[in-house]
């Protein structure tokens, strides 16, 4: 009896919703993993527990693409450049810009991440430099990389203008910059998962 008791308990285990779930979540993933993959790379837009989540349609593909100049000979480049001087500067201060923060993405850790995002919802007021320790302890902590310094897990954001100081060496203020401002915006845009880098 005791037996059939344990037998109906572990069969109504299998059966419940989470195990049910899991395994149609596994063959869902491993059936349209082409499909989950396009779906990510084309990711615009989404909400947490809402659930709602946007991808690029093919019609904003085609707006992409009809929004973007067509040069087909080294004479067009030359002429569009000496029409559209402002334009043409606009555009490779774009394209700068988009290198720059490609390469910064690579280089910065998670911490360094969150303590930018942290400095953006402080605004205009920034924080004390003492105050933005515990960024830099959880990331020694999760890195092991203790000898690191203080001042050069902060350095690499101040190098890449992405942060300022401000005050006297004994009370200085950190403040987000307007072109670390403008990298944050431009992670949201293109990598909504930014913050699962490590450390």
């Amino acid at each position: 009896m005791e037996v059939a008791r344990l037998v109906l308990d572990f069969v109504r285990v299998l059966v419940s919703w989470p195990v049910i779930t899991l395994i149609l979540g596994i063959y869902f993933l491993h059936n349209f993993k082409e499909s989950v993959n396009d779906f990510f790379r084309r990711f615009v837009e989404g909400e947490a527990y809402g659930v709602k989540v946007k991808a690029a349609t093919p019609s904003d593909q085609r707006k992409e693409v009809k929004d973007a100049q067509q040069f087909t000979n080294l004479n067009d480049v030359e002429r569009h450049i000496v029409e559209n001087p402002k334009a043409v500067i606009v555009e490779y201060q774009k394209l700068l810009n988009g290198f720059r923060w490609e390469r910064a993405f690579n280089l910065i850790y998670g911490t360094q991440l969150k303590l930018l995002e942290y400095l953006e919802q402080k605004g205009s007021a920034g924080d004390k430099y003492v105050n933005l320790l515990p960024f830099y302890n959880e990331f020694v902590r999760r890195s092991k990389l203790s000898a690191t310094q203080y001042a050069d897990y902060l350095g690499f954001l101040r190098d890449s203008q992405f942060i300022e100081l401000s005050g006297p060496d004994n009370d200085l203020v950190v403040k987000i910059t307007p072109y670390g401002v403008d990298f944050f915006s431009y992670l949201k845009g293109q990598y909504p998962f930014y913050g699962n880098k490590v450390f």
